[in-house]
C-alpha cells in the first residue's frame, strides 16, 4: 500500500481540494475541519446538580496522505464538559493535561505537531495516519458528589491504538477530589477487597477458588484492587485498563460493587455521602 505524503503549500492546496470532493469517501470525524474548532453543544441541567455544556476541540495535521483515491491525515479530538463554575473547570482540565501541558488548545497541537516532526525527520515511502482521540464525561452528578472519567484512545504507529480510562471522584462543594479511603475504612479494607472479589469473580465468570494465576496479571495471583475507582448510582466500580490484569486482547475489565453489599465497611463519611447519592436517585426516578 503506497501513501503519498503532501508537504509543500501547492500539495496541500491540491489535497485540500481533493477532500472536498472526496468527503463521502474519508472519515467525517477528520475532515470536518482544518483548525481547533469550539463549539457548545447541547446544554445539560439536571435540578439542584452542576449545569454544564459539552465542548470540543478539534485539530488535524496539514500533511495528508493519498491511497487509492482515498485521501487521510492525522487528528485530534478533545470532548470535554465546561461548567459554570470556573474551579470546576480547572478540575476538568486537569483530568486531561496529564503531562504538564498549560492549556486543552496545546495538548492538542502537541500531537499534531509530533505527527509533523516525525514526517519531516523520517524518509518514508507511506505513512500511518495518527489519531488521538480524548473524551471527558460525567458518570455521575449529584448535589455532592461528581464522578468524571477520561477516555483517551491513542494510535501513533505500531500494530494497534492503545485505550486508556482515568476516572476521578470529587466532592463539588469543596472542589476535593476523593480517595477510596474517603467511603472505605482503612481497618476494613481488605475485607472490602474480598467483598470486590467476589464480584469481580462474577463478573469473570469464575468459581470462588479458580486460580487468577494464569490469566491474569496479579501479583502472586492475588487480587488487588483497580486504583482507578468512581461511584455511580448503583455502587462503588472498578476499571482495569488494558495490560492491567489482562493480555491486550482481553480487553478492559470493569466490576460494581452495590453499596448494599458494602454497609459494613464504609465510613461514617461514605456512608453520608452514599445516603445523598440514594436520595437523589430516589428523588429523580
Amino acid at each position: 500500500m503506497f501513501q503519498l505524503i503532501l508537504k509543500n503549500s501547492k500539495q496541500t492546496t491540491v489535497a485540500l481540494a481533493l477532500l472536498a470532493s472526496s468527503i463521502a469517501a474519508c472519515q467525517s470525524n477528520k475532515v470536518e475541519n482544518t483548525r481547533i474548532n469550539h463549539k457548545g453543544n447541547s446544554t445539560i441541567s439536571r435540578t439542584d446538580t452542576l449545569t454544564y455544556q459539552k465542548l470540543e476541540v478539534k485539530k488535524i495535521s496539514q500533511y495528508f496522505s493519498e491511497n487509492e483515491g482515498t485521501i487521510d491525515t492525522t487528528f485530534v479530538r478533545v470532548t470535554y464538559p465546561r461548567f459554570e463554575d470556573s474551579t470546576m473547570n480547572e478540575l476538568v482540565t486537569e483530568t486531561i493535561l496529564l503531562e504538564g501541558e498549560e492549556s486543552i488548545d496545546q495538548y492538542a497541537n502537541n500531537f499534531i505537531e509530533g505527527y509533523g516532526n516525525f514526517i519531516e525527520e523520517n524518509e518514508i515511502s507511506y505513512n500511518l495516519s495518527w489519531s488521538k482521540i480524548t473524551d471527558v464525561d460525567i458518570l455521575l452528578n449529584t448535589p455532592q458528589l461528581l464522578t468524571l472519567k477520561n477516555m483517551t484512545y491513542e494510535f501513533s504507529g505500531g500494530a494497534h491504538g492503545n485505550t486508556f480510562e482515568l476516572i476521578n471522584v470529587y466532592d463539588i462543594e469543596n472542589y476535593q477530589k476523593l480517595a477510596l479511603n474517603t467511603f472505605i475504612s482503612e481497618n476494613k479494607m481488605k475485607e472490602f477487597t474480598k467483598i470486590a472479589e467476589k464480584f469481580f469473580r462474577e463478573e469473570e465468570g469464575l468459581s470462588d477458588t479458580a486460580s487468577l494465576d494464569k490469566a491474569y496479571f496479579f501479583e502472586n495471583g492475588k487480587f488487588s484492587l483497580a486504583a482507578n475507582y468512581g461511584i455511580n448510582k448503583e455502587g462503588l466500580f472498578f476499571h482495569y485498563n488494558q495490560y492491567e490484569i489482562k493480555p491486550y486482547a482481553a480487553g478492559t475489565t470493569t466490576i460494581v460493587v452495590p453499596f448494599d453489599a458494602i454497609q459494613d465497611v464504609l465510613t461514617e463519611t461514605g456512608k453520608n455521602y452514599i445516603k445523598q447519592v440514594k436520595e437523589y436517585n430516589h428523588s429523580t426516578q
